[in-house]
């Protein structure tokens, strides 16, 4: 008994163990999610099989995907063909590339943004390369995925621009409730409780036919008034367990999010797109139409 019970101690160490980690792995920030003063803010659903296509202010072709790479096939884009575009546009001549898939969201003054880079070389610029903002704007009125919109290109002619920026109006901008987190362990540890179960009676069974040397019905696991008493005290240790793991982890999140500098935290990509940060596209666009007055 004593040798059953230092068992289940063992066991339920490691489990313990286990759950801390997959809470460690939870509650780092997932791809396309933002946690943003105590909202959160996910946009897996706008993913999609086939890409948005939409045009540009001189009524090209534009494709472009949500956190995943474009499944339109590019046509002469002069980037690498192992990478993944974020979206296109379908010029005279050949497709032009946005920029790169990423999955890092950033919240800014304006709404929900995703920064995209290193596309296509811009024309006649050297060491430049496609860029855009997409700009997601929460629209609780618009039930379906909405649809994405050019507001400005620069320059503006679709056979020269290099950067653009993008208006997308959709209900999935809106902050939702962190769901599946509660859920999904409580699955787990019904199923995980069922697996065990059934390699206690089999490594029992198994133990008692080999070791023991039992024939028929006495090589079967039986578990007594005792050993059921022992398996609730175990479940109860292990649920008690992962609800201290979870609430500690809520807490560390909470008091980390408290102290974060948001900017500074949900980009850290590539140096291209910090520079791009910097500053609005619409801002450098209104500063290149008054230089073009002067």
């Amino acid at each position: 008994m004593l040798y059953y019970a230092n068992g289940l101690s063992a066991l339920l160490w490691a489990i313990c163990i286990f759950l801390g980690f997959g809470l460690m792995a939870l509650a780092d920030e997932a791809p396309c999610t933002l946690h943003h003063e105590g909202n959160y803010y996910n946009l897996n659903p706008l993913k999609a099989s086939q890409d948005y296509e939409f045009k540009t202010l001189d009524g090209h072709a534009f494709y472009l995907n949500v956190c995943r790479r474009v499944t339109t096939e590019p046509w002469s884009t002069g980037v690498p063909n192992n990478v993944d575009i974020a979206g296109l546009v379908r010029t005279d001549h050949h497709d032009f590339a946005i920029g790169l898939v990423n999955t890092t969201l950033e919240m800014r003054d304006t709404g929900l943004m995703l920064h995209v880079s290193n596309g296509s070389p811009c024309p006649g610029e050297d060491n430049l390369y496609g860029s855009s903002s997409i700009r997601f704007l929460c629209e609780p009125s618009v039930y379906g995925a909405g649809k994405p919109a050019v507001i400005s290109q620069f320059p503006e002619d679709d056979n020269q621009a290099c950067q653009y920026t993008v208006e997308w109006r959709t209900h999935f901008a809106c902050p939702t409730g962190e769901r599946g987190l509660v859920s999904g362990l409580i699955v787990f540890l019904v199923i995980f409780m069922m697996i065990l179960l059934m390699l206690l009676i089999v490594s029992s069974t198994l133990y008692n036919r080999f070791v023991l040397r039992k024939r028929g019905f006495d090589q079967l696991a039986w578990l007594s008034k005792v050993h059921l008493l022992e398996l609730t005290d175990f479940c109860i240790e292990l649920f008690r367990s992962t609800v201290d793991n979870i609430r500690l982890t809520v807490n560390r999140w909470a008091e980390s999010t408290r102290n974060l500098n948001p900017a500074s935290h949900q980009w850290s990509s590539r140096d291209e797109e910090q520079a791009m940060m910097a500053a609005d596209p619409l801002e450098d666009h209104d500063r290149e139409l008054q230089g073009t007055n002067v």
